[in-house]
């Protein structure tokens, strides 16, 4: 039976930029950005890291030293994170959390308004 990768656990509500900002500040270079939406494993962004370092910065803990970055706004295992690994966090929870605290905030926002609006009349 197969199992599917871990994922890196990102929610598509901006940490994956933040994520991909703190790979390019912890390796000192700029990923080709051209090419980010094809980018949907860790693997993806890995080889587009591999592609900005120069030749001679790669080693044998370069995908170590990855995964742990790319985790970092996760709290992920980084050990469990295999070039397959989803960016994006299977289960959309979080994405799901953000989209309804957004909307209770335009609620508050709302209520507020007519509120002030009413006091003024």
């Amino acid at each position: 039976m197969s199992t599917l990768p871990t994922s890196v656990g990102l929610g598509g509500d901006g940490d994956e930029i933040v994520a991909i900002d703190d790979v390019e500040r912890a390796f000192g270079v700029k990923l080709d950005k051209a090419h980010a939406a094809q980018w949907h494993t860790a693997g993806d962004v890995f080889a587009s890291l591999c592609q900005a370092l120069p030749a001679d910065h790669a080693d044998d803990d370069l995908w170590s030293r990855f995964t742990q970055v790319l985790t970092d706004q996760t709290g992920v295992d980084p050990k469990a994170i295999e070039k397959e690994s989803p960016l994006l966090s299977q289960s959309r929870l979080w994405v799901n959390v953000a989209n309804a605290s957004a909307v209770i905030w335009i609620a508050v926002a709302g209520v507020m308004l007519a509120i002030v609006g009413w006091a003024l009349l």
